[in-house]
């Protein structure tokens, strides 16, 4: 299976905070894709950081993220693995307000995206979405 990744979507004005908070690890050129990269706690990273994946958007998605939070940048992060995704979105997504896109037909609220990954520490969002899990809430096993 791929390198698993998310998109994650600010409005426009926040874009230097999100940058600033992703770029503060100390990324490196990656002249093979025009991004960028980052070996960090034994894990590989690749980012896009141009804005350039709305461009990927259906006309239904851009329309649902501009209706959430305004004008969007967008932050293309590919993880080497599950365990990479879960270490770097964790230490990044606190604070940020915005919506993580799943790469796999959900688009979540920061918060909520976060809360569901710490409520299920193995939850593989390319495999099973968020929808599908039992909620906190639940009694049941």
């Amino acid at each position: 299976m791929s390198w698993p990744s998310v998109i994650i979507l600010v409005p426009a004005e926040r874009r230097m905070s999100l940058e600033g908070r992703i770029r503060a690890f100390d990324l490196v050129p990656d002249p093979a894709t025009d991004g960028e990269r980052l070996h960090w706690h034994g894990y590989s990273y690749c980012f896009d950081l141009s804005g350039g994946i709305l461009t990927d958007y259906e006309a239904d998605e851009l329309e649902y993220v501009t209706a959430s939070i305004g004008e969007p940048y967008a932050a293309l992060v590919s993880c080497q693995s599950m365990d990479a995704a879960r270490v770097f979105l964790r230490d990044v997504l606190p604070g940020v307000d915005g919506l993580v896109d799943t790469n796999h037909f959900e688009i979540l609220p920061t918060a909520g995206f976060l809360a569901v990954m710490n409520g299920h520490p193995g939850w593989d969002w390319r495999r099973r979405p968020s929808t599908d899990l039992p909620s906190a809430l639940d009694d049941g096993p």
